[in-house]
């Protein structure tokens, strides 16, 4: 029993070092879910903050689709998401409203993508795209590229409905240089692609690692409480 345990303890102990960001996100709409368009989809121009949260940059605009529209599909997504292509040439993208954040802090930035060019690209059916899809950066924080080839493969054929999309998770860190930070997402292809979708966007602050042992040497008391108890059961 008292090995039994130890180990077990011991392991609750690493899993809670090894524990990674928590906490509710920091950024605001980042589902767009508002508002809340019944079902259909709207397109927005650029400089609209129509869309709560985020004001549209670049130049072009942007789409917010739902999965219901007919010849869309985002597997195990069940409303409305962001595309950044929009219907036009040009590179259309959001910036969110400012993030209160700490100067120096680790951030993690997560979010959902979907690259659905194989089944429409540009009013071509079946021809997929092929390069820089989306960039991210946070103010202060590094320019990064995903790419269809290496982070966002196209669709699967057949075609919607009976096919399905591919979707990914996609990650960007940063350090906060400002107490304010904003996030801007761009489309890279430069056309209505319809490759660059995203969804889910959160924003979560990384823990120190001085924070996190902290947090599970809080835990030691109890369990060595816990093991005296099982000791004086197992002598009865």
């Amino acid at each position: 029993m008292k090995t039994t345990f130890t180990r077990t303890f011991l392991a609750v102990l690493s899993g809670a070092m090894l524990t990674g960001p928590a906490g509710a996100s920091l950024i605001l709409n980042g589902d767009f879910e508002q508002p809340d368009l019944g079902g259909t989809g709207t397109f927005y121009g650029v400089g609209s903050t129509a869309v709560t949260g985020w004001t549209v940059v670049g130049s072009a605009g942007v789409n917010i689709h739902h999965v219901n529209q007919t010849g869309l599909l985002w597997p195990n997504n069940n409303s409305q998401f962001l595309d950044l292509t929009g219907n036009t040439t040009g590179s259309g993208g959001v910036i969110s409203d400012p993030i209160s954040t700490v100067v120096g802090q680790l951030y993690l930035v997560t979010f959902d993508a979907v690259n659905g060019s194989r089944w429409y690209n540009g009013g071509q059916q079946n021809v997929p795209y092929y390069g820089p899809v989306l960039t991210l950066q946070a103010s202060g924080g590094a320019l990064v590229t995903y790419s269809s080839a290496a982070d966002l493969p196209p669709g699967s054929l057949p075609v919607p409905p009976a096919g399905s999309l591919i979707p990914v998770s996609l990650t960007y860190q940063f350090v906060a240089t400002s107490p304010s930070t904003t996030l801007t997402f761009m489309d890279a292809t430069g056309y209505d692609s319809n490759a660059a979708w995203i969804d889910n966007v959160s924003l979560v602050a990384v823990p120190e690692p001085p924070t996190v042992i902290a947090g599970a040497l809080l835990l030691l008391p109890f369990g060595a409480s816990t093991i005296r108890f099982f000791r004086r059961q197992r002598a009865a």
